[in-house]
């Protein structure tokens, strides 16, 4: 692997020789630095030093990778990342709610925008809003809502132990939006908070991916891009999960 560099944000498989002659191309030096080039050599001794790959399909030169961003020693496929990245999300604060002891769980995606990456001529990225036309947002507001959302009722028991745990999975899946209520849910606490709605961002994680694999446009001629891979990593969303918690 280039420079052995693991845990890099993206992975990019190609050849043997690629793998190794693309950083004597030029422009090269433009290449996001969370990216490292791969060959299916590299992704064999991964595996075998314990990292697993989410994918819908067989490993194979040409896929884009995303590093998950929850789950350790992982990486996904870059065209299905954000099914998995916002399922494993909104799972993850349907734990933690369980956890601090809620009663009534309540989630649902809301769709506020879509912007289009492109590459001026130094290979920098620039951002254009798409203007949806009517039909067009009320489908993709739809979907969200539909795929991403929770109705869930619980006991309500509450320990310092689940307490404890809550505050791990939001340090591991870094959802500071939730540090308040984690807080005010303190179990030393002789006043404790009984109600909140809070929104958190799903797609920040999934961006910041979109975008990393993006500079591999700079080497067009070099990578070759398959058309869902060059729509994935062309289109930024901005999506939040309007969350109801009810302890």
């Amino acid at each position: 692997m280039e420079n052995n560099k693991l845990e890099a944000a993206i992975l990019q498989i190609s050849t043997e020789e690629r793998a190794v002659n693309y950083q004597w191309e030029k422009d090269a030096d433009k290449l996001d630095k969370n990216i490292s080039i791969v060959c299916m050599d590299d992704i064999q001794k991964m595996k075998d030093n314990g990292w697993t790959f989410k994918t819908n399909m067989p490993l194979c030169e040409g896929m884009t990778l995303a590093l998950h961003p929850f789950i350790h020693k992982c990486y996904i496929d870059i065209t299905s990342a954000e099914d998995e990245i916002f399922k494993d999300k909104l799972d993850c604060l349907g734990k933690v709610s369980k956890l601090l002891g809620v009663k009534i769980f309540e989630a649902k995606a809301i769709f506020i925008e879509e912007k289009h990456r492109n590459l001026d001529a130094s290979g920098n990225i620039n951002y254009k809003a798409v203007k949806l036309d009517a039909s067009y947002r009320k489908e993709e507001e739809e979907k969200y809502a539909k795929t991403y959302s929770r109705k869930e009722t619980f006991s309500g028991e509450f320990t310092q132990i689940g307490y404890e745990k809550a505050k791990q999975l939001i340090k591991q899946y870094k959802l500071n939006d939730l540090d308040y209520i984690v807080e005010q849910r303190n179990p030393e606490d002789s006043s404790k908070l009984s109600a909140q709605e809070v929104k958190v961002q799903l797609t920040k994680e999934l961006n910041s991916l979109a975008e990393c694999a993006f500079s591999l446009n700079i080497l067009k001629g070099v990578f070759t891009l398959n058309a869902n891979v060059k729509q994935t990593i062309a289109t930024q969303k901005k999506v939040i999960l309007e969350t109801k918690l009810i302890f």
